[in-house]
Protein backbone atom coordinates (compact mmCIF):
# COMPACT_ATOMS: atom_id res chain seq x y z
CA UNK A 1 0.00 0.00 0.00
CA UNK A 2 1.37 3.39 -0.86
CA UNK A 3 0.73 6.42 1.27
CA UNK A 4 -1.44 8.04 -1.09
CA UNK A 5 -3.82 5.22 -0.67
CA UNK A 6 -3.44 5.16 3.00
CA UNK A 7 -4.26 8.91 2.61
CA UNK A 8 -6.98 8.03 0.53
CA UNK A 9 -8.44 4.92 2.62
CA UNK A 10 -8.30 8.14 5.17
CA UNK A 11 -10.68 10.06 3.27
CA UNK A 12 -13.27 7.49 2.55
CA UNK A 13 -13.65 6.58 6.52
CA UNK A 14 -14.20 9.78 7.32
CA UNK A 15 -16.74 10.87 4.22
CA UNK A 16 -18.43 7.68 4.93
CA UNK A 17 -19.00 8.59 8.55
CA UNK A 18 -16.88 5.82 9.81
CA UNK A 19 -15.26 8.41 12.52
CA UNK A 20 -17.70 8.40 14.63
CA UNK A 21 -15.91 7.28 17.80
CA UNK A 22 -15.24 9.73 20.63
CA UNK A 23 -11.35 11.42 20.46
CA UNK A 24 -10.64 10.50 23.61
CA UNK A 25 -11.87 6.72 22.82
CA UNK A 26 -9.66 7.05 19.90
CA UNK A 27 -6.83 8.63 21.11
CA UNK A 28 -6.70 6.35 24.58
CA UNK A 29 -6.85 3.11 22.20
CA UNK A 30 -3.77 4.37 20.49
CA UNK A 31 -1.77 5.18 23.27
CA UNK A 32 -2.91 1.10 24.67
CA UNK A 33 -1.62 -0.21 20.97
CA UNK A 34 1.33 2.09 20.39
CA UNK A 35 2.44 1.25 24.44
CA UNK A 36 2.42 -2.77 23.96
CA UNK A 37 4.01 -2.17 20.36
CA UNK A 38 6.84 0.41 21.58
CA UNK A 39 9.71 -2.43 21.70
CA UNK A 40 9.32 -3.70 18.54
CA UNK A 41 8.95 -0.18 16.90
CA UNK A 42 12.36 1.45 15.21
CA UNK A 43 13.17 5.30 16.25
CA UNK A 44 11.73 6.51 13.21
CA UNK A 45 8.34 4.10 13.45
CA UNK A 46 8.30 6.00 16.93
CA UNK A 47 9.13 9.19 16.01
CA UNK A 48 5.77 9.29 13.29
CA UNK A 49 3.41 7.15 15.65
CA UNK A 50 4.30 9.86 18.99
CA UNK A 51 3.48 12.56 16.48
CA UNK A 52 0.76 10.75 15.59
CA UNK A 53 -0.75 11.01 18.74
CA UNK A 54 0.03 14.10 19.81
CA UNK A 55 -1.91 15.48 17.04
CA UNK A 56 -5.02 13.16 18.28
CA UNK A 57 -4.47 15.16 21.46
CA UNK A 58 -4.29 18.42 20.47
CA UNK A 59 -6.78 17.94 17.88
CA UNK A 60 -9.13 15.98 20.44
CA UNK A 61 -7.95 17.21 24.14
CA UNK A 62 -7.62 20.25 23.19
CA UNK A 63 -10.28 21.56 20.82
CA UNK A 64 -13.14 20.05 23.19
CA UNK A 65 -11.98 23.09 25.50
CA UNK A 66 -12.32 21.17 29.07
CA UNK A 67 -11.44 22.87 31.40
CA UNK A 68 -9.10 19.58 31.44
CA UNK A 69 -5.02 20.14 31.93
CA UNK A 70 -2.37 18.11 30.95
CA UNK A 71 -1.42 15.00 32.02
CA UNK A 72 0.87 15.01 35.08
CA UNK A 73 4.22 13.90 33.99
CA UNK A 74 4.32 10.25 34.53
CA UNK A 75 8.33 10.04 34.25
Amino acid sequence: MTPEKMLALFERHYLAGKTNAEVEYTCAGFASWLAGAWERLGEDERAVLTGVGATLWREGYERSNSNRSATKDLW
